[in-house]
């Protein structure tokens, strides 16, 4: 089974089981039900939400049977994932970013452009950072710039976009 990272336990907070967590998904997998893993000694821990609130720019989440200080002080900075089987069925329109790893990307004239590493999350918008011959470069995740996504990527090539040797 596969399982995709989507928190991280930053500390604990009072002493009724609450962990102040950093979400590190753009799907909202902390509600109350929902089946997670917190990964700890190298084994994944099946945990199920009992509740979960805003903090800041944190949650604070309390797991089912997880409620006192003493059972959750050991996953400080402890990552918290959804297995493959409990994730959502996306919209045709969406995709998970761990699937758009590692596809290839070609421009509106089926020129290769490289390979897609990971995408970036910054405040305008989110990006595909790929390699390409011994080089990197971003390309806005955006409808204006990506218009396919199959088992490749297309993209709108627009001048200055990419350098070639």
């Amino acid at each position: 089974m596969e399982y995709y990272r989507c928190g991280k336990i930053m500390t604990t907070h009072g002493i009724k089981g609450d962990l102040k967590i950093k979400v590190t998904s753009d799907f909202d997998r902390f509600f109350k039900g929902s089946k997670l893993y917190i990964y700890h000694n190298e084994e994944y821990i099946p945990v199920e939400v009992l509740r979960a609130s805003e903090f800041g720019k944190y949650l604070l989440v309390t797991f089912k049977d997880l409620e006192d200080i003493n059972l959750v002080s050991k996953y400080h900075l402890d990552e918290i994932y959804v297995s493959e089987d409990d994730r959502e069925t996306l919209d045709e329109d969406e995709y998970y970013y761990s699937d758009l790893i590692g596809l290839e990307v070609y421009n509106q004239d089926n020129l290769y452009r490289g390979v897609v590493e990971e995408i970036k999350e910054l405040p305008q918008c989110d990006y595909l950072y790929i390699a390409y011959n011994n080089m990197h470069y971003y390309v806005p995740f955006l409808n204006e710039f990506v218009s396919e996504i199959t088992d490749k990527i297309v993209i709108q090539e627009i001048e200055g976009l990419i350098r070639e040797n």
